[in-house]
Formats: structure tokens, sequence, C-alpha cells
């Protein structure tokens, strides 16, 4: 999860890391797997090896005895463990444990438009959610990122409520400086690393279309694809590696927009919000709870719908400025990687190390 590289600089303040640690299918079944998911495009060739290794039981338990191989190897050197999701146990843990969650796997089941992440069987979905309750209902303490999927903990999986608190996510640190916010009306940003199609890009594309039918002096630059069809208007900025290119584009855009059929949380709004830009998002799972009165949300795979929520926007510099404004306060407040490991460290220092002395 992308939250690892941000918390870590906190934990290592206060905490000793003894190790990072990746648990991982047997090499030999991951590449048997790629072979038996030979499927044309490779998308789709892709999705499929995905669900073989990452979400079907087996990869569950294959995944569990690997962590709990590694945890073996370090008996006797930590005290408690952190680990970043559950689509894998942590074998026999003797020591408490944490979990921080995206997401989870009863809703991305849900999703019609999360293919990989639908069951198989009925037989398939009793056992995995069993595997994967049983690690959130074992843990000291369970962070999510929205309150959307602490509702699901508690409804689902049956954890206690008192043992699950949302605390966000936040964005980079690069992101952090306040400066003067521009608008020009006619740029609009997309940042989504994958599935273009997943992420609502096409669908972006063909509301960008609508949108320059009246506002033909607009512009969208996508990052975060290295192929895209040539369409007037149309800037493929690539694959950045370049941080400050990143923090440029979202400093410069009139609006982001993340229309996406997939996203669960969306950090890239929250990025949006610390350079003051407002935002547009699709409503599935927690964007529309992260984007709060910072932007506009739109049900998701309507191209219409986001057509007339950027032309709202692009056209109206007042409305931008306030909801710009509105997000960077939710970012200072809230979304911020400071302000959630408060709420991080004081509750780990209450429910886990208080425990060491009993």
């Amino acid at each position: 999860m992308g939250i690892v590289s941000a918390l870590m600089p906190h934990f290592k303040q206060e905490f000793d890391v003894v190790a990072n640690i990746r648990p991982q299918m047997p090499r030999s079944k991951e590449l048997l797997f790629l072979l038996l998911s030979a499927r044309w495009p490779k998308s789709r060739w892709r999705r499929r090896w995905r669900y073989y290794v990452e979400k079907t039981p087996y990869a569950f338990k294959q995944t569990t005895l690997s962590a709990q191989r590694h945890l073996e190897e370090l008996t006797g050197k930590y005290d408690f463990i952190i680990t970043f999701g559950a689509t894998h146990g942590l074998g026999r843990p003797n020591k408490p444990y944490i979990v921080f969650a995206d997401f989870c796997r009863r809703l991305s089941s849900l999703n019609k438009h999360d293919e990989i992440s639908h069951f198989r069987t009925a037989e398939e979905e009793s056992t995995w959610l069993s595997l994967e309750g049983d690690v959130y209902r074992g843990a000291a303490h369970v962070f999510t990122g929205s309150s959307y999927v602490r509702n699901a903990m508690i409804t689902h999986y049956k954890v206690e409520p008192e043992r699950v608190t949302a605390i966000g996510f936040g964005a980079g640190l690069s992101f952090g400086e306040r400066y003067e916010k521009h608008f020009d009306g006619r740029t609009i940003l997309y940042v989504g690393k994958g599935d273009f199609e997943k992420k609502g890009g096409l669908i972006l594309l063909e509301a960008f279309t609508l949108v320059r039918k009246t506002l033909p002096e607009a512009r969208l630059h996508i990052v975060g694809q290295d192929r895209l069809p040539k369409i007037e208007g149309v800037v493929n900025e690539g694959i950045l590696t370049n941080r400050q290119r990143l923090v440029d584009l979202m400093r410069s855009a009139h609006v982001l927009t993340l229309p996406s059929l997939t996203d669960r949380f969306g950090v890239v709004l929250i990025e949006a919000m610390a350079a003051s830009t407002p935002c547009i998002s699709s409503d599935y799972a927690a964007m529309p709870e992260v984007v709060g009165d910072a932007g506009l949300v739109v049900p998701c795979n309507d191209a219409p719908a986001l057509a007339t929520a950027l032309a709202t926007l692009l056209t109206n510099e007042d409305l931008s400025r306030r909801l710009g404004e509105i997000g960077r306060q939710r970012f200072e407040t809230q979304y911020n990687w400071d302000v959630i490991w408060q709420t991080v460290s004081r509750i780990i220092n209450r429910d886990v190390i208080t425990s060491f002395d009993t």
C-alpha cells in the first residue's frame, strides 16, 4: 500500500523498526499461474493472473505461510507487528498486531467493474471472508482510510467498533506548502496509473470531447499512462518520475478529476486539495467522503454528468476558488500525515504499548 512510505518516517521516529517484510507466494507458483492465465489482450491476462496470486483462498494461505516464516526468523526481536491490508494472515503471531486497511474484499466484490475481486463460487467467498475476517478481528486495532470502510469492518466482519478507527490518508510532503493559486479556465488534470479503463480514463476522454464543444481551449493533462489515443487537446504527460513536475501540474490545473470505477480512496484527491485545486470524483467507495465539500461528485460511468461538472468549474472561477480553499483546509486539518500520526500514535500507545506491562 502507498501509505507505507508515508508512515514509515513517523514510525521510525518513535519506534525501532526491526524489519520490513513482504510475504509472497512461492515464485514457482506465480510463474505457473502466469502461464495458466494466458489471455489476450495483456490487460486481461494480467487481471486473471492477479486473481490467482492475490484473490483466492489458496493465495491467501500460501502468502500467510510466507509471513509466518519471516516472523519466526525474527522471533524475540520485535514487540508488535504492523500489517497493511489483509490479503494474508500472520500465521500464529505471539505478539499484538495492528492493521491498516484502505478497503476490504467484501466491498470490492460488490463492485461490478472490479471483476478481479469477484468471487467465483460461494465456497470461495465463504472461505476468503472467514480468513480475512480473522485478521481484522484478531488485531489489537484496525485503522481504515475512511468511515466507509470502518462501517464495513463493523457490519460485514463483526469487528468491535471500539477497535476500528477511520484516520484518513494524507498527501505527500511535497504538496504541503501554501502558494498563490491561479485558475486559467482551461486546464484539467487526471492522474492515474494502471488500468486506464477501470480508472475512468475512457469515460473522461468521452466527457472531454463534450467539454471541447463549448470550451475549445480546454486542455486535458493525463499522468500515469504510457499510451493514449490521439485526441485534440489531450496532453500525455506519461509516467512521471519527477515529483516536482507532478506538484507543478497539480498547482497549475484549474481542476483535477478522478472518475474512477474502482479506486477505493483516491489519494490523488488529497494531493489536489493540498494544492488548493478543486476535485471532481466518481461516486464510488470512499471518494465522495474524501472530496466532501471540496469538489463535485458525479455518478460512475456517466460521461455527460462528468462533462457538465468539468464545464461548471472551468467557467466559474469563484466557485473553483472556494472549493479549492475548502480542500486546502481539509488537507491541513484532517488529511495530512502529521495530523493522522497523532491519532495513530495515541492509539498504539493506548492499545498496544500498555499491554506490555500486563
